[in-house]
């Protein structure tokens, strides 16, 4: 697969973090993953209420673009350093688990119960009651999309 290669993340599990931190990705994200040259994970937090897994090979493209789009090399040195500084490489186990560390938990409010939400070519982890509270509301906006924009299913 080429760095240019968009991945196909969809659907929504709820699964438990163990005692450890540790959480199994579901098998149809694992299997999408896993069509990548270099199947391995960067994590980020994202909005401080989720945390974000990207493929290694988009997280290479996101990086790019915040290079190309500042010309300034002061701001584009900031803003690399701002979201360099919330990732970390992730490699799953091999049971396919990977671990969120007590930092990156309470920092996006992660109980044991999360949400796994498929969202194209990234991965999100909300905490459970978060995502049931957040749920409404992106449903609110599909509604208003689908309606304004004249899209049919």
């Amino acid at each position: 697969m080429s760095p240019d290669s968009d991945f196909c993340f969809a659907g929504a599990y709820t699964h438990s973090l163990d005692d450890k931190g540790r959480l199994a990705l579901p098998s149809v994200l694992r299997e999408e993953l896993g069509r990548s040259e270099r199947p391995d994970l960067v994590m980020a937090l994202a909005y401080d209420v989720f945390l974000t897994l990207y493929p290694y090979e988009h997280w290479r493209k996101l990086m790019a673009q915040i290079k190309e789009s500042l010309p300034d090399t002061a701001r584009r040195n900031d803003a690399l350093r701002a979201f360099s500084t919330q990732v970390r490489p992730l490699n799953l186990d091999k049971v396919g688990r990977v671990l969120i560390t007590p930092e990156q938990r309470a920092a996006a409010g992660l109980s044991r119960e999360v949400r796994i939400i498929g969202v194209g070519s990234k991965i999100e982890i909300w905490d459970a009651a978060g995502h049931e509270r957040k749920e409404p509301l992106d449903k609110a906006v599909l509604d208003e999309v689908i309606r304004t924009r004249g899209l049919e299913f």
